[in-house]
């Protein structure tokens, strides 16, 4: 699969949701170890004190075992935050408008870091939708896909019988990847049901930082596009409040 199953007008592309479903849109680029970050943080929170006013620590796990240290700033009013290690930058809103709004934002603080830390080639670069989708605590179970196609054959593993799933594949859409993560959660305490749909695109072809605004573009396309693909009718109009 490398395209949607479905072609979408430019009316559908532009369509903005009174209540999305979104939970988090992070971007992300890593590099080649600075171990001067660390050293000269000051000029980080020097730029951005003002919007990110808070700071603190944590700890991330890596792929080999091991821990990163990762300095945080953030803006809980506004729902931004941005976590800057030795390898990598990441920007994330948990309150998303627009795309524009949004890119903007990567533009000028990613910018900012690569002049101020000399970063001009980038080793992998990602934008990543995490959506949580709640069923209608009157629906059933089975009636996840009224809201949403996942990548599953119930046929096999007849829904009504599932307490939880987790669902995950990797696409080659275009020169870049795209993994889609349909995870289905255990009840809640009331009952309600949530089903998380995670997009995450990127690419390990080193870039410059200059590109970006059109990887931004590039991947965003691809994101709506198979997000549109995944949902129904009935989940557009619960996002459009009806």
């Amino acid at each position: 699969m490398t395209e949607p199953l479905h072609e979408f007008s430019q009316e559908e592309l532009d369509e903005v949701f009174p209540r999305p479903s979104l939970r988090e849109v992070a971007f992300e680029f890593r590099f080649a170890t600075r171990l001067r970050v660390n050293a000269e943080l000051w000029k980080i929170q020097d730029q951005l004190a003002e919007q990110y006013p808070s700071v603190g620590t944590e700890q991330i796990l890596q792929p080999n075992g091991t821990f990163t240290n990762v300095n945080v700033f953030q803006n809980q009013s506004s729902g931004r935050v941005i976590k800057v290690s030795q390898e990598n930058f990441v920007i994330a809103f948990t309150r998303y408008s627009k795309f524009e709004d949004f890119k903007d934002e990567v533009i000028a603080k990613a910018n900012a870091f690569c002049s101020t830390f000399q970063v001009t080639t980038l080793k992998r670069i990602g934008l990543r939708y995490v959506n949580d989708i709640f069923l209608p605590p009157s629906e059933s179970p089975t009636s996840l896909l009224k809201f949403v196609r996942p990548y599953m054959d119930f046929q096999r593993l007849p829904l009504d019988k599932l307490n939880q799933f987790v669902n995950e594949v990797q696409l080659q859409y275009a020169d870049h990847l795209v993994t889609v993560r349909g995870v289905l959660l255990a009840a809640l305490e009331d009952g309600r049901r949530v089903y998380v749909l995670d997009i995450d695109c990127y690419s390990a072809v080193p870039q410059v930082s200059d590109d970006i605004p059109h990887l931004l573009d590039k991947y965003h396309d691809a994101s709506q596009r198979l997000f549109l693909d995944h949902i129904t009718e009935a989940h557009k109009n619960l996002m459009r409040g009806k």
